[in-house]
Order: structure tokens, then sequence, then C-alpha cells
């Protein structure tokens, strides 16, 4: 017998999933995160589960949104950087642009890396890769007086690199050598090897910056691992869809830095629809993504708090807005988030020390959750606490505790359809066109009261929701990425040089496979162009089905149709330019789907509880979710409970079971277009 294991690790919950590989079953659990120390929340639920069965392990992989965090809150790593003499002022210059131009209180987010942490050398690359000035120790000796036994890591990014790696292979051989060998070495070459030199130092640094503390889980959890028979692979997440090898992960932690939402949006690649609003509301966060046409959304550049990554990532958009979101008052006015009150005390309903009223204490308060079958059970809710915190919240505005927690709710949804909005109106892409698939915690708990904010008609709550994510984990590929940067005329380009690009990469991916272990599995190697017009900054990339066949007028042509879909127009008479090669390889795993469950039993509630939608009080039915199956239907308002997660159905909502054990919800009121 095998088995896999995977976990999520959020802000206020561990989610975990143990897969049977042979029948396919699966069991879940959900534990508090420890934030001091992550593994011990995750071998608590991996203990849970796996009990005695490490040694049957064959995987396990997880994905935490703790290195993110740490940027975020600004508690990473001291670190240092190493550049080229005369360019130590392009991290703090960075693009010198305003991205949000009516904002007369905009400020650039503070460098990770200050200036005095930041360090030149004596060399030069030119833009061709001639190597104009090579790099000697003698020129680096200062420097590494200034570094030895002060930082964490180091940053190493010199002038042009990208198309000569010598140099800069050199200053890190150095500095491995001569530094404390637990000091982590980040080479721009091996995590942003192609142009524009800002991006490279700001993806170089924020790897510096995240590397230490995750190398430390990474080796804490692994040593547990260990000691408890395990023998298998220990993967992570990565922020591009793929997983990798932990301790690969643990020295180019930038590409794991949203691999925890990651896992949501692989998890909704595999349900049976073609486009999907995927979101996850969690304790910290409510993260979105989208499925069209049957695919993940990517993109190869990435913003993270302000500072540009170039790494492909899967487009999350995220807010903070979660369970644990934090109700407060601004001049008079309601506010909800984006501070949480994650796990440690918690919302005041844990009764774990929380005294600020949150997000899932409003739920509370308008009996939308049931008390005694919340985490099925195992945690006891004070109902007692929580009306007097949400009735002092109220007094503050004149509303009695049901008026100001459906305020807190409202201003949470329509934050949520915001974010929503930020991923499908403000680019051209029509919600009511989109099934949305809830998941989290508290996903299902929002996800049909925001859907009629968006006039979406269906909603898709998984099997499982709330440990979602760290089931669409168990169905990652294992992916590398490799890129490199060879610019040039597409009219000019020749077959050879369009061929031998492809094939370094090829080559530099197999090599990487080779050091995993990965030889002789089945592999996909996926191509793209990143493309723009001569004299444009930047690029579009275009899939390249077939490296093998050199197509320029195809090639141009597929330009032209993604210019004109993002755009509105395109121009054949403009030169077209090729900057970057790209190459991604997956190796594909297992992949599991939900199993449908029959009873000739009609779906029969367990108890009924009072509570409120819209300021009218109902009667709630509560139905357990081991009783729902396939073919199963129920009428909102009511609420399907479960050990992860909790789904509300409100009035004029039905809910159905499919043959995947999903529960559908469909809108039976009118829409927006019917006057609602």
């Amino acid at each position: 017998m095998s088995y896999r294991l995977a976990a999520d690790v959020g802000g206020t919950f561990t989610d975990i999933v143990l897969l049977n590989d042979a029948t396919g079953v699966y069991e879940t659990t959900k534990v508090l995160t420890t934030p001091e120390a992550l593994e011990k929340g995750i071998l608590k639920g991996f203990d849970e589960l796996a009990g005695d069965k490490y040694a049957e392990i064959t995987s396990i992989v997880h994905g935490t949104t703790s290195g993110l965090n740490s940027v975020i809150e600004r508690r990473g790593a001291h670190c240092a950087l190493v550049t080229t003499r005369g360019f130590r002022d392009v991290y703090e210059i960075a693009r010198a642009n305003r991205p949000d131009i009516y904002n007369i209180h905009y400020h650039k987010p503070e460098p990770l890396i200050p200036r005095r942490d930041i360090y030149e050398i004596d060399e030069r690359t030119a833009f061709d890769g001639t190597i104009e000035k090579r790099v000697t120790k003698e020129m680096m000796q200062e420097v590494i007086d200034k570094l030895r036994g002060n930082y964490d890591s180091v940053a190493v990014c010199l002038i042009n690199s990208y198309a000569n790696t010598e140099n800069e292979k050199e200053v890190c051989r150095i500095l491995e050598k001569e530094l404390d060998e637990n000091t982590i070495i980040t080479a721009s070459y091996e995590i942003a090897k192609e142009s524009r030199e800002y991006e490279r130092v700001s993806t170089s640094a924020l790897n510096a910056y995240v590397a230490p503390s995750t190398r430390k889980h990474v080796y804490a959890l692994s040593d547990e691992l260990k000691k408890r028979g395990f023998t298998g692979t220990l993967y992570m997440m990565q922020s591009s869809g793929g997983v990798i090898r932990a301790e690969l992960a643990a020295s180019t932690a930038v590409y794991t830095l949203m691999s925890g939402p990651v896992g949501g949006a692989i998890g909704a690649s595999v349900i049976n629809r073609d486009n999907i609003i995927g979101f996850d509301i969690g304790g910290t966060s409510f993260d979105v993504s989208i499925v069209v046409n049957n695919r993940i959304e990517t993109t190869v550049e990435a913003e993270i708090e302000g500072f540009p990554v170039l790494a492909p990532t899967v487009n999350v958009f995220s807010i903070g807005a979660g369970g644990g979101s934090i109700a407060w008052n601004e001049a008079g006015g309601m506010r909800v988030g984006p501070k949480s009150a994650g796990a440690v005390p918690g919302p005041v309903c844990y009764n774990r020390g929380g005294k600020k009223p949150t997000l899932t204490d409003a739920n509370l308060v308008l009996g939308h959750m049931s008390p005694k079958h919340f985490l099925g059970g195992r945690m006891e809710m004070n109902e007692e606490k929580t009306h007097e915190a949400f009735e002092i919240y109220g007094n503050q505005f004149g509303l009695d505790k049901i008026t100001a927690a459906e305020g807190v709710c409202e201003i949470a949804n329509h934050k949520m359809a915001d974010a929503i909005r930020e991923l499908t109106v403000k680019r051209g892409i029509d919600p009511r066109n989109f099934s949305i698939l809830a998941f989290g915690g508290a996903g299902p708990m929002h996800a049909a009261l925001i859907a009629e904010m968006l006039d979406i008609k269906e909603v898709i709550v998984p099997a499982n929701p709330g440990v979602f994510s760290a089931w669409g984990m168990l169905h990652a590929d294992i992916r590398h990425d490799a890129g490199k940067t060879k610019v040039s005329i597409l009219n000019d380009l020749q077959e050879e040089d369009f061929h031998r690009n492809f094939n370094e990469l090829k080559e530099e991916l197999d090599e990487v496979l080779k050091k995993e272990g990965i030889q002789g599995q089945e592999k996909r190697y996926l191509c793209s162009l990143d493309m723009r017009y001569f004299g444009q900054e930047y690029t579009i990339s275009v899939e390249i089905p077939d490296e093998t066949i050199f197509n320029k007028d195809q090639i141009e042509e597929d330009y032209s149709k993604i210019y004109e879909r993002l755009y509105g127009h395109h121009s054949s008479d403009n030169v077209v330019e090729i900057v970057n090669y790209r190459m991604t390889v997956l190796v594909p795993v297992n992949k599991v789907s939900a199993r449908q469950r029959t009873s000739n039993l009609p779906a029969k509630a367990s108890e009924q509880i009072q509570g409120y939608f819209e300021s009218k009080k109902y009667d709630i039915d509560i139905y357990k979710r081991e009783c729902l199956v396939t073919g199963s239907e129920i009428k909102g308002p009511a609420i399907v409970v479960e050990l992860t997660s909790t789904t509300i159905v409100p009035p004029g909502w039905k809910l159905w079971v499919d043959e995947s054990d999903s529960m559908i919800m469909e809108n039976e009121k009118g829409g927006i277009e019917d006057g609602r």
C-alpha cells in the first residue's frame, strides 16, 4: 500500500490530506497553524492521519505563505547585495514609475536590503557577454571582510550576468569558500537569467531575504519526518503551479512565495468546467485565480509587495480579507481587515484570548455557523463573548449587534467581489460566463452572497473544501522552468539559432531533473517566446506548440492575435522582436478524482437554528455533509457542516450533489438583469 501526503499551511489553520494511491480514498484534517515553528502544526496533522504509515508514504508536498508573510511583515533575513561598481543604486532607484498616479500619498516600497548593505566590486561584463574585467579574489577581499559573520544570506547580481555567467559564478565560488557555510548565497543567473537589471536585482534580493527561514523550516520538517520513518520525497509547491524537491526550494525560495494559494488553482483546473473563478477564503486572506478555457492563467513575471519577481507564477490576486479579519472603526466608518487575528489569539469565538470582533465572529452572530459543529465539534465556540464583542462594536455606530454583524459581512463580501473584478471585469472578461469554485474554511460561507453581487448563477463547493488547496497540491506535476535572453528580429532569425536556443534550455532542464533523480519517467516540454514590437519595453508570451518546427509566419500570426486580444488592435507593419526563450518541463503525477457516494435515503436536516439574511430572521436547517450523497438536493436557507468547512445556502438558492461529490449551488432568484 502506498500513500501521499499534502499540507497547506495558512495563517490560521494548516490543512492536511492523506491519499491512498491504490484506492483513491483520501482522509483530511485541519489543525491550528503554529507560527513560531510551522513544522509543529504540520506534524501534528500528519501524525493524526498517517499514524504508523510513514514508511508507506512515497511523497509529501506542502505549500505555505510563510515566506510571503515574512516579506509583508518585514521579518526576513539580514542580507547583503553584491553588485558591479557603479550600480549600487539600481535596487533603490527601481523603475522610478508611479503605479498609482492619482494617489498623492503613494510611497515606493522600502527596499528589503538598505543601501548600507549593498557592496560593489570592480568587475565588468559587456552587454554582449564579453568579459571586460575579470573577477579576482584580491578585488573582493574588502567586500569579503565586511560580509564575513555579519549576514545570514548574500545576493549576487552583477551587470549583464545573464549574457555571460562567468564572473558571477566566480564571485559565488569565492564567497562560498570564504564565508560561513551557513550563509546562503543567491546567484541571479540561477533564478533570473534574463535581461532587465532592476527586476533581476529585485528577484535576487527577495530570494536572499526569505531563503534562510525557508531552509530552516524545510530542514526541521525533514529531520522530524525521518525520525518518524519517512523515506520518500519531500516536495514544496511552487508559485508556478508545479512542485520541486524541498532541498532545492530552500535555495530558490522566491519560487515558493505564492505556494499556498496556488494549490487551489491547481485543484480548480481538474474540475469539470471550462471557465472557473476559484477563490480561497482562509483565516487571513482572500485569494482568487481564474481558469479560462480549462487552462490556469499564469504570468512570467509577478509583483510581491511592490517588488517585481522574474518567476513563472499562477495569476493569483490576494487581499487581506479572511475569517480572522478584524472589524474596526476608522473615523466613524466600519472597516474590515486587512489585519487578522490569525491563529493566536484568533477570533473572539475561538476563546483563545481574542477580544476584537472578526468576520468569523460576525457569521456566528448572524447564525451562519453551527457552534457545536465547528471543526467537526473539536473546538468549542464562545457565543456569549462573541455577542458581547459585537454589541460593543455596534454601539460605536449606534447599531445593534445583528446590524453591525451584517455590515461587517457586507463590507467583506464587497471587497472580495471587487478582487474578482480585478481579474475579470477590469481586463475585459465577463464574470457572468464563469462558475465560482469556493474553497477554504470560509469560502463556501460567502460564495453564494458574492456570486449574487457578480450575477453569477452557479457556485461549486468541492468535496472537503476546507482542505481543497492541499488536495490540489497532490495533483501538481513536478515542474522546472528555464529561460534565457536572446534578442533578435523575428524576420532575421535563423532556424539553427531557434533550435539551438531551445535545445540549450532543454539540456539545462534535463540536468536539473537528473539532480532530482528523475530519469526515464514520462515528461512533457512546453516552449514559448517573449515578444514585442521593436521599440517597446514589455513583452507578450507566445506559446510554441512544437519547437522542432520553425515557422516564422505562424509565430508572428500568433503574436498578432494575442496582441489584438489584449489591446484591441495590432500592427502588421511593425517589426516584431524576440526577447526571451522559455521552456518548462513537467513530470506528471498520478491524479485521482473524487468518488461519488450513493444512498436511497433523502437528505434530512439534523437540527435547526435561527439566523439572519438581509435583516430578516429565518429558521435555518443544518445538514451534515456526510449525509449528502450524489443526487441529494436541499433548498435555502440552510447550512451544510463538515470537519473542514461550512457552506451557506442563502434563501432563494438550492444545492445538489453531483457525481464527483461536489455540491452545486444555483441561484433560483432573479438576477441583476431581472431587476433585483
